[in-house]
């Protein structure tokens, strides 16, 4: 047995017992640790793979399932546990964080590489979302206001779905290196999060998603000139 071939598939099995942990613990701070810990094993395995070139068919489809488990089941779940009224009703926008998880995942494996993303990735929305959780849980004004109101808490999974299965060319962080312009729209980025967990933590990740999908906007429209 070749063990250089299963190092990739030991971070993704990791990627997906943080998905899954995050659901056991059923709580906003410890199950958003988590996830952003599986989000860290869903980089590092992709970059593993890369690095020993042991890419497979059967890691693709491996890494799909973990984030299905961490970037759809998970945070749907967890979005039940925010909601504004304790009703049925309310799980029902769940189901459009889970449906749209797993339709962005089937979507992007039958499509060829590209050097960019179509559409909001799963890590990025379920990111979104963990800045929600985050806010929730630390009383952050805003982010309870949001949620307070059920038609901006059904409004938000829909969006997010929206963005998920768009065409929008979105521009990847794995692309480092490619040119210069596009270092700087990465450093860009990177420096502005910074800024934004600085000045307000609660916010950073929510509106870090949002900086990202605008700047992808830009970006898509210039390699489409």
């Amino acid at each position: 047995m070749n063990i250089r071939t299963k190092i990739p598939s030991f971070f993704t099995l990791m990627n997906l017992c943080c998905g899954f942990a995050a659901i056991l613990a059923a709580d906003l701070h410890i199950s958003s640790i988590l996830l952003l810990a599986g989000m860290f094993f869903d980089v590092i395995d992709g970059l593993i793979a890369r690095w020993l070139k042991v890419q497979s068919k059967l890691g693709k489809e491996l890494d799909s399932l973990a984030d299905l488990v961490s970037f759809g089941v998970a945070p749907a779940y967890l979005y039940i546990l925010i909601s504004p009224i304790d009703h049925w009703s309310m799980t029902i926008p769940a189901f459009f964080i889970l449906v749209a998880s797993a339709l962005r995942l089937a979507i992007f494996n039958i499509r060829p590489d590209t050097k960019y993303f179509t559409g909001l990735p799963t890590p990025a929305s379920t990111f979104f979302l963990i800045g929600l959780f985050i806010g929730v849980k630390y009383d952050s004004a805003i982010t309870q206001s949001l949620i307070d109101s059920p038609s901006t808490y059904i409004l938000i999974p829909i969006l997010l779905m929206i963005l998920n299965l768009s065409k929008l060319k979105m521009f990847s962080f794995k692309q480092i290196g490619r040119s210069v312009s596009y270092n700087l729209l990465i450093l860009f980025s990177l420096i502005t999060f910074c800024i934004l967990i600085l000045l307000n933590y609660k916010l950073a990740m929510p509106v870090g998603v949002i900086i990202y999908v605008l700047l992808s906007v830009i970006y898509s429209y210039k390699i489409d000139k």
